[in-house]
């Protein structure tokens, strides 16, 4: 106490502490240098022998770095449980790390390759990746990114006021401007359909706002080709049709690394942002997990249709996504695009018969006297007839057709060089037909057992089937409401064409173009010309 006092001392050692420095001193004998500060202390696997340290690492390697994500725990009570083997076949017991030491020696263990051996490489690379600037874009168009994502919240029939399910969205958006060029809502499941859709809506402009929401305040400026189109890896992109509709349009596609959809974070984050703006705040939403959604019945409090959260979405994404300042580009996506048009005309089909040929499926059919036969549809005309007189033979004809409409098909003419729009023999039955419903009408009836139908068997079929339709939106189980919902005539796309796809531009040679032309031209014979 008269040293502390000496020197003022304000903290001084407690009395155990003491005793403690002085039989140090005792046990190195008296060695002063056995009270010099040692530094960091030793790691405990020190403290313990190479072979229970060799056992530690076995038993770690073996049930901590597994899949099944073992607790630590019982990967320790394993450990002391060898270790009591080991020790009753020795005379001298071996001395091993008491659960805190172990717990110290495990945590001291490389984190990424703990992480990737429970977790898996993949999560390991996410969670310790070094976040760059991502893409670099320099103007418009240049960059557009693609995905689906079911959307947070279930609509009801607007006929039955029961729940259809969640419907999907399909989006594209521009990388360089934040700006969103178009995209597809409906009960179609992420497929080709549903990607050229949104393609379809991306390109052309949006004139049909005005016309179909008239609250709406501002003009949604974006349109155009896309030079290059970022997307994923699902089947529906891998698909020949994209690949070809691609190809046509000039639209460069590419596709993320496996499993790795931050390529292409843009589109992801404002999926995200959407369902949280908008779906969370309707009636019937689903959040984004069932820990947010507690007890809350999603179907049971649904109240909004299909065409209501359109309406919502084009209003969201118009008047308030369009108009507010992005934090990554510190700018309005609506003056972003403004500024981009002053560098780059965005380029469009020559006309929309174009854009709607280019949209299409394509396959190979052989022509016959019957013309062609698509999905057990007959397509004929006397356009057709000139193709296989000249021919003199039966041959393999290039065919394409829409999906969204079987009323009609076309044939490619070889030794013009261009199509021919070649009308179904039986319009009654294929006027505002998609494919789908012909596929389920041809499934009821197969089901009947009805081999062949004449003309109003099938019209009756098509009304029987259109009950059906109706029968299951007020079907007890939602699953069987939503495929209904699928299946139900499809109103067509109002969206109207922008005035330069109506009236085809002569071809501007003085600027230099970002796409080469399209290499075929569309004519309308076949559709009624004298």
């Amino acid at each position: 106490m008269e040293i502390v006092k000496s020197i003022d001392d304000a903290a001084p050692p407690h009395p155990k502490t003491l005793y403690g420095w002085w039989r140090t001193w005792l046990d190195s004998g008296q060695d002063l240098m056995s009270l010099a500060p040692k530094g960091n202390k030793s790691s405990p696997r020190s403290k313990f022998s190479k072979e229970v340290m060799s056992e530690l690492h076995t038993l770690v390697e073996r049930l901590w770095f597994t899949r099944e994500k073992l607790p630590i725990k019982a990967v320790y009570d394993a450990f002391c449980h060898r270790m009591n083997e080991l020790n009753g076949l020795r005379l001298t017991p071996l001395k091993f790390p008491s659960r805190a030491q172990f717990y110290r020696i495990v945590g001291q263990i490389d984190k990424y390759d703990a992480m990737a051996a429970r977790e898996g490489k993949r999560v390991a690379d996410k969670h310790f990746r070094a976040t760059g600037a991502g893409a670099v874009t320099h103007h418009i168009l240049e960059r557009v990114e693609v995905d689906h994502t079911p959307l947070d919240v279930i609509v009801i029939n607007e006929r039955t006021g029961l729940a259809d399910g969640r419907p999907t969205l399909t989006l594209l958006l521009c990388r360089h401007s934040r700006m969103v060029l178009g995209f597809s809502i409906g009960f179609e499941p992420p497929s080709e359909l549903s990607v050229m859709r949104a393609l379809r809506h991306a390109i052309l402009s949006k004139a049909y706002v005005k016309e179909q929401y008239p609250d709406i305040l501002h003009t949604w400026l974006a349109y155009g080709i896309p030079l290059t189109l970022i997307c994923d890896n699902g089947l529906e992109f891998h698909s020949h049709q994209l690949r070809r509709v691609c190809a046509e349009l000039n639209i460069e596609l590419q596709f993320c690394p496996k499993q790795q959809p931050h390529y292409k974070g843009a589109v992801e984050r404002f999926l995200g942002t959407l369902n949280r703006a908008v779906c969370h705040r309707i009636p019937g939403t689903t959040f984004s997990n069932i820990a947010h959604r507690g007890d809350y019945n999603s179907a049971d409090m649904a109240r909004i249709t299909l065409s209501d959260l359109k309406s919502l979405i084009h209003e969201w994404i118009i008047d308030i996504y369009h108009q507010e300042v992005h934090r990554t580009t510190h700018r309005t996506p609506t003056a972003m695009w403004t500024d981009g048009l002053g560098m780059v005309e965005p380029l469009l089909p020559e006309s929309l018969m174009q854009l709607n040929l280019i949209l299409t499926k394509e396959t190979t059919r052989r022509l016959s006297h019957q013309g062609v036969q698509v999905h057990h549809l007959f397509y004929n005309s006397a356009e057709l007839g000139l193709l296989r007189i000249r021919s003199n033979a039966r041959y393999d004809v290039s065919v394409r057709y829409d999906p969204e409409d079987m009323g009609a098909v076309w044939v490619y003419d070889e030794l013009q060089g261009d199509y021919i729009h070649v009308p179904c023999t039986n319009p009654d039955y294929t006027e505002g037909l998609t494919l789908r419903q012909h596929d389920q009408i041809l499934k009821d009836t197969k089901q009947r057992g009805l081999d062949e139908q004449d003309e109003e068997e099938l019209l009756e079929s098509k009304a029987r089937f259109q009950q059906k339709i109706e029968d299951l939106s007020r079907n007890k189980l939602i699953r069987e409401r939503k495929k209904a919902a699928r299946d139900a005539m499809p109103v067509p796309p109002s969206w109207s064409s922008n005035p330069a796809l109506e009236i085809p531009k002569e071809p501007d040679t003085t600027a230099e173009s970002l796409f080469e032309p399209l290499n075929f031209k569309v004519v309308t014979r076949g559709q009624g010309d004298d």
